[in-house]
């Protein structure tokens, strides 16, 4: 049997899901506003792959000497994909900052960027750089350290790794100068009409950002 109070609990219900409904189609068949602002734009808009960081030991002769003979490779690496941070500033002010990384689980995907900021038409300082985030030990660093590693270590990998030291050579080689650069920078004036887009890419053959703005191109 329906009591009073159950009746109306559920008309009260009812009522809302009505009026709910009625304000989500009020809402939806609503006109969306149109932008009148006069702003320009400041899109950064670009494809690249981050570098490959690596940590290598050369193990030592005892380590060698405890694998089979067909397993024996003189150096082991571990590495991983860099990260870097976009910062962006006009007229010495920050409008942006983030990091990014490449796609991927193991971010070892191609970069894809994109981003958009408003800017008020006019003659502009503009700063955009993108720097990689890790530290790499430098050449006089890992010179230093070879020269304190033992010495007493097998001229060649063996087995399954004979020839693999100068083959990752070649294709460490081949990846950093597929890579985005550890550093890149953009620092120039640039002068905006009410809304111009201003398109900042990257060219990775000349590893250099280039700015697009109304129809030319400046390196």
């Amino acid at each position: 049997m329906i009591t009073g109070p159950m009746l109306t609990r559920a008309t009260t219900v009812l009522a809302g899901t009505v009026l709910g409904l009625v304000l989500l189609a009020l809402v939806s068949a609503a006109p969306l506003p149109f932008n009148t602002s006069e702003a320009a734009r400041l899109r950064l808009s670009w494809t690249a792959r981050p570098q490959r960081i690596e940590v290598c030991r050369t193990l030592s002769a005892e380590e060698l000497a405890a694998r089979p003979e067909h397993m024996r490779q003189r150096v082991e690496c571990d590495g991983r994909f860099a990260s870097y941070t976009l910062r962006v500033e006009m007229d010495d002010r920050a409008i942006g900052e983030s990091i990014v990384r490449g796609g991927g689980l193991r971010h070892d995907r191609p970069i894809f960027l994109l981003r958009d900021y408003a800017v008020p038409p006019g003659v502009h300082r503009m700063r955009i750089s993108f720097t990689r985030r890790e530290r790499i030990e430098t050449r006089e660093e890992k010179e230093e350290e070879e020269e304190s590693a033992p010495s007493a270590v097998p001229d060649a990998d063996t087995g399954l790794y004979a020839g693999r030291a100068a083959r990752e050579v070649a294709e460490r080689g081949r990846r950093d100068r597929a890579a985005i650069p550890p550093r890149l920078e953009l620092d120039t004036t640039v002068t905006l009409a009410p809304r111009e887009v201003a398109l900042i890419t990257f060219d990775p053959e000349r590893k250099v950002f280039l700015l697009h703005t109304g129809g030319k191109r400046t390196p």
